[in-house]
């Protein structure tokens, strides 16, 4: 059984050198919704890979995301160790950043661990209910 004792002196990490791309709206602001079903990361504390299913929502304003670059971004953590409740927030800044859109939601579901089956959200502006 792992030793959860000193979970807060855990080392986390982040992706480096993200490169996410962006291109001009062009007066098209559609709202864009993509799923990644195969996020993985790792437990900070077991080292064992955390997985889930990504879901992001936005609406842009004068730049859209490339699709591939963030497929990308997402396929950099899977050997990073980081809590998977900082990890979404980390993801959503990083969208948010590139893009600027009126706002952005992003939901990760966690496959079940330890009999547990969580789910983590971060939002950025105000998404329509």
């Amino acid at each position: 059984m792992t030793d959860y004792s000193k979970a807060s002196e855990a080392k986390v990490e982040t992706p480096e050198g993200v490169s996410l791309i962006t291109f001009p709206a062009r007066g098209h602001t559609p709202f864009i919704e993509w799923e990644y079903p195969e996020f993985q990361s790792l437990c900070p504390v077991s080292e064992r890979h955390d997985q889930g299913i990504v879901h992001i929502r936005y609406k842009p304003r004068e730049r859209i995301l490339e699709a591939k670059s963030v497929r990308d971004y997402l396929m950099m953590w899977r050997n990073k160790r980081n809590w998977q409740e900082y990890i979404t927030e980390e993801i959503a800044d990083l969208l948010y950043h590139a893009c600027e859109p009126e706002w952005l939601t992003v939901t990760i579901k966690w496959s079940s661990r330890g009999g547990i089956a969580a789910t983590t959200a971060a939002q950025k502006g105000n998404p329509p209910p």
